[in-house]
Formats: structure tokens, C-alpha cells, sequence
């Protein structure tokens, strides 16, 4: 009886165990389902609380002050011409820029279908290469009014010793003169050129087939280059860049227009029925791109020779004097292309530039620096170039300890480079005193470059070196940024 007694007791025991577990086990599902819910109830409430993005496509750009623009081309859509950034769509764009109060900032790719790919990722607001403005575009970006009108042309190359023939008649009895003696050809255009579509069109029409390859890596003016070289037979490119890329290649055609006349114009992100970027492109071009557009048109298409880059631009190159540049920018652990750009400030790469304040050569070194690092006026652009490295490796290690990051540092240098260590450590202290930070350059420590010949701060305890006229080495600090941005854009 007794056993009996005990076994149920353990059962009831066991009975209630199993009844708290599932219980437990019910209540922390609940709990937990509960939790998710609240979680999710949070996440909504949330979302309902983050404002609705109102702004218009124009309003963002404004917002962000800087319009990106990306082209290909760049020996004539965007290159650098004797120190400075210009181009058929750079100097277009700089005046639309300055219509609105915007920032430029130009990106270069190879071809068109790559300039649209940072157009679709939201890294460029407009694809400015000469676009043919087609039906297939326009279902999927938005496209301005036309800027110019345009044909294609046939680039081909003059029969060998055509110069020596008797008659006209036999130099163009060898030449392609109808759309017709396209049929079987093979015709190399740019990736994501509108060509392409007009050649396919043309095959269709003529019955015969037209073979034509699309080059990744080969802009419109390499092409045509390539057809005076003899790597290629034909390419077709607009007419003004026919005429602007044959500039001074001897023995090319470009008689053969291919297709009816097309319009040009940029091509901007589709916003659905916002517009408003759109609209101010064409006010622009309404008003007054067109004034613009016979400037430019003039500068780098009729009279192409007065803007022709020197050899060294025209290659890729920044100076005579890049192999020697590239070595002391890597003892002082510089972007070459950055010191290029210092050196070009100061000099514009002539090796035997005196100021008025004495100083002297690639760098414009002050005398007393020219004694310190053991240069004279005879030293060599390598020499000159060393001396100069050592001075800014010395300014460098000065700042170090007051300018932590490296690449804000570089401003800091530059201004001391200009007016001298002294003012640069006046204006951080101005800093300092009136609550700006003295380690960052931009809207801090440039404030007080600039305003530095005003009482207020020149005269203050605080400052240990004077009157300083800033607007020279602020403007100094800015163009050598903007500069060495362009170089990083187009030279490797």
C-alpha cells in the first residue's frame, strides 16, 4: 500500500512538472511572437516618422552643389590646356555651372554605354558626350532639347600616293562616295555610339550587309587616328568631331556623310514626372548655350590649332620634367600629379623663373632656402626639384603633430609653402581662440588665412608674425587642389 501511496505521489509530481513546462514553453512563444510583433509595430512606427524625401531632382542638386558630369573623349571633351582644365563639353558645362552657382566635377570613361552605367549607380547627374539624342534613349533617360544638329561622316583614308595622282577622277574613283560602297565593309565605331544604329539602319536599307564592330577602350578621335594609321579601314563619327579630330593628320577623307541629320544633346537620370532638372537644362540652352556653344564651336573645332595641347599634354604627359617629379613626390610620400600641380603654380614648369621677390626656378625658392638646401641658378631641374621636396618634407613634419590626417596636412603645407610656417601657426591659433577647429582646413583655418590683414586678427596677442595679404595663398591652396583634382581625372 505504502509503495502504491509513493508511486502516485511521483506520478502526480511528474504530472505537474510536465504541466508547468508546457506552460512555460506556451508563455515564452507567446512572449517571444509578442516581442517580434512589438519589434515590428517599432519598425513601422519608425518608418512613419522619417520624412518624405519632397525635393525635387533640381533641389538635390542644388542641395549638393556640385553638378557630376561624365564624358569620354577626353583629349577634346575634357583635357588639360596649359595648366588648366578645358574642353568642348567642359567649357559648356562651366557656363551652365555658372548660370546656377554649381560646383563642376568631371568624370571621364571610355565609351558611352560605361558613362551611362555611372549615370544609372547615381555617380553622375548628366552624361555630357555628344549624345545622339535617339527614341531608344528616350524610353528610358530624360534627354535635353537638342544643343546642335549633327551627320555622321565616313572617315576613311586617302588611296596610297594619291597626292602624286594626275586627276581628281582617279583619287576618287578609289574613294567610297555612296552609302552604297559601304555594303560588305567593316566599320569600327565607339562603344555605344548612335553610328552603330545609323549603319544598321543603312544595311537595311541598302539590302546588303554592313560589318560593324563597336571598340570598348577607342574613343572617336583614336579611331580616326587609328584609320590615318592604317590599323583600321573606316570609322564613323559626327561631323565636328571629324572635323576637330583630323586637325593636322595628313591623307584622310571625311567627304562620305552617312545618314540624315541627327540632334545632340546630354542625357539626365529619369525621375518619373519630375522634370525640373530637365527644365533648367533647357532654359539654358533656350537663353544662352547658344552664344556659348558658337565660342566653344569656334575654340576647339574651327580653330582647333590655337588650342592644341603641347606634346606632353597630348600624351598623357604633365611636363617635360615628369620622370624627375614622379621620384622626389615619392621620397616626400606625395601624389606625383600633386606636386606637378605645386610646381605648376609656382612656375609653369620653367626652369629659370625669377619673381620680383627673388625667388627662383621650378619650386620658386626663396634664397635663404636655396642656401639652406644648396641650390644656385645653375642647379639642375632635378636639383631645383630635391630642394624643394626637402622643404616640404621639413613643413610636413612640422605640421604632423598639429595635423593628424595626411591628406588634410597637404593644405596646411601648401599655405606655409606660400606664406611661410609663421602665418599658417597664427591662423591656428586664431582658430583656436574663436572655437573653430585648427586641424581642418576648409571653413576653419582658411578663414583666418584669408581675413589675416584685418586688425582684428593680425593684431591679435595671439599672432606672432603680422599682416599677411591671404587672399594670394588662399586662392594659392584652392587652385592647386582644383589642378591636382583635374590631373587625377586624366593622368595616370
Amino acid at each position: 500500500m505504502v509503495k502504491k501511496t509513493f508511486y502516485s505521489i511521483v506520478a502526480f509530481f511528474l504530472s505537474c512538472l510536465l504541466l508547468v513546462a508546457c506552460h512555460n514553453g506556451r508563455s515564452k512563444d507567446k512572449n517571444a511572437k509578442e516581442d517580434v510583433e512589438t519589434q515590428d509595430d517599432t519598425l513601422n512606427i519608425q518608418e512613419s516618422l522619417l520624412p518624405e524625401d519632397t525635393l525635387t531632382a533640381l533641389e538635390h542638386l542644388m542641395e549638393k552643389g556640385t553638378l557630376v558630369a561624365v564624358t569620354n573623349c577626353e583629349d577634346f571633351n575634357y583635357k588639360m590646356f596649359k595648366g588648366h582644365p578645358s574642353g568642348f563639353q567642359y567649357d559648356l558645362l562651366k557656363d551652365f555651372c555658372k548660370m546656377f552657382d554649381l560646383r563642376l566635377e568631371m568624370k571621364v570613361n571610355d565609351n558611352l554605354d560605361s558613362c551611362f552605367m555611372l549615370l544609372d549607380s547615381g555617380e553622375a547627374d548628366v552624361v555630357a558626350t555628344g549624345v545622339g539624342l535617339t527614341k531608344e534613349l528616350r524610353e528610358q533617360y530624360g534627354l535635353t532639347d537638342p544643343i546642335f544638329t549633327s551627320q555622321s561622316i565616313l572617315v576613311q583614308r586617302m588611296p596610297k600616293n594619291w597626292s602624286k595622282m594626275s586627276t581628281d577622277n582617279e583619287v576618287e574613283n578609289q574613294l567610297l562616295r555612296s552609302p552604297f560602297d559601304l555594303a560588305g565593309k567593316t566599320i569600327h565605331v565607339s562603344r555605344g555610339n548612335h553610328a552603330a544604329k545609323v549603319l544598321e539602319n543603312l544595311s537595311e536599307e541598302i539590302g546588303k550587309r554592313i560589318y560593324v564592330v563597336e571598340c570598348d577602350t577607342l574613343n572617336d578621335f583614336e579611331l580616326i587616328n587609328a584609320v590615318c594609321d592604317g590599323k583600321i579601314d573606316y570609322t564613323v563619327v559626327d561631323d565636328y568631331i571629324a572635323t576637330a579630330g583630323c586637325y593636322g593628320l595628313k591623307g584622310l577623307d571625311t567627304k562620305l556623310v552617312v545618314g540624315v541629320e541627327h540632334p545632340i544633346g546630354y542625357v539626365v537620370k529619369s525621375h518619373d514626372a519630375d522634370s525640373s532638372l530637365l527644365k533648367v537644362f533647357n532654359d539654358w540652352i533656350d537663353k544662352a548655350e547658344q552664344k556659348q556653344l558658337r565660342i566653344v564651336m569656334t575654340r576647339y573645332v574651327k580653330n582647333r590649332r590655337l588650342f592644341a595641347q603641347s606634346p606632353e599634354e597630348a600624351n598623357g604627359h604633365i611636363s617635360p620634367f615628369d620622370k624627375a617629379i614622379k621620384k622626389t613626390a615619392a621620397k616626400i610620400g606625395w601624389d606625383w600629379r600633386l606636386l606637378a600641380a605645386l610646381i605648376y603654380q609656382e612656375s609653369r614648369f620653367k626652369i629659370d623663373l625669377e619673381s620680383d621677390k627673388g625667388a627662383f626656378g621650378l619650386m620658386q625658392l626663396m634664397p635663404s632656402v636655396m642656401e639652406r638646401y644648396n641650390v644656385s641658378y645653375d642647379s639642375s631641374p632635378e636639383e631645383q626639384l630635391e630642394a624643394g621636396g626637402k622643404l616640404i618634407s621639413y613643413l610636413d613634419k612640422t605640421l604632423k603633430n598639429k595635423v593628424a590626417d595626411s591628406l588634410e596636412r597637404v593644405k596646411f603645407v601648401l599655405a606655409a609653402y606660400n606664406a611661410g610656417l609663421g602665418h599658417v601657426l597664427d591662423a591656428q591659433r586664431l582658430a583656436m581662440k574663436y572655437e573653430k577647429a585648427p586641424d581642418i582646413w576648409e571653413n576653419n583655418v582658411d578663414y583666418f588665412i584669408l581675413n589675416k590683414s584685418k586688425p582684428l586678427y593680425y593684431r591679435d596677442t595671439c599672432c606672432r608674425c603680422g599682416f599677411l595679404r591671404g587672399t594670394q595663398t588662399y586662392r594659392f591652396v584652392e587652385d592647386i587642389m582644383e589642378r591636382y583634382h583635374h590631373y587625377q581625372n586624366l593622368v595616370e
